[in-house]
């Protein structure tokens, strides 16, 4: 990846500032899909981002966070979360703070995947059955899945197929 150093204070505060929603920049609902591809949030969430209450939008990080650091951990271990996170502030890479290590581990993933030759060099681990993997194929695994079980969670929620 090359290398953007950013002074740990300011970058601290460009995250805080900037990670107002789960967005990562490319919304698919507006192509139709009642799931984003990219954030994973229901076209309602995301067309109701800035009208939900605080404690509805920390319900919402929330469920983002468990549904991936669940999809996550099938395939990679977090062996150093303090290594990975300086790897983060290194690169500058967008990632919440309050998220936990295994998020992280995504957030590096996407903007990262096709540079990063060494998992480790990031305090990051493959499961022994994927250890084939290239970290692009990961990343591209572990994002279609997350889509696949959001979205088998909308409908669970929503019978009727309505995701607004």
């Amino acid at each position: 990846m090359n290398q953007v150093e950013c002074p740990a204070g300011l970058y601290t505060s460009l995250m805080e500032a900037l990670l107002k929603s789960p967005c990562v920049g490319f919304c698919s609902t507006t192509f139709g899909d009642p799931i984003c591809r990219g954030c994973k949030r229901t076209i309602r969430e995301v067309d109701q981002w800035n009208t939900l209450t605080g404690g509805e939008q920390r319900q919402v990080w929330q469920r983002l966070w468990q549904q991936t650091t669940e999809v996550v951990c099938r395939y990679l271990a977090v062996k150093d979360s303090t290594l990975l996170r300086q790897q983060l502030q290194r690169f500058a890479v967008r990632h919440h703070l309050g998220a936990p290590p295994e998020v992280w581990a995504l957030d590096l993933l996407r903007a990262g995947s096709e540079q990063i030759r060494d998992l480790s060099a990031y305090g990051l681990e493959l499961l022994p059955s994927w250890k084939r993997l290239t970290p692009a194929e990961l990343f591209n695994r572990i994002n279609a899945q997350l889509w696949l079980e959001a979205a088998q969670a909308a409908r669970d929620s929503h019978p009727d197929n309505d995701q607004s």
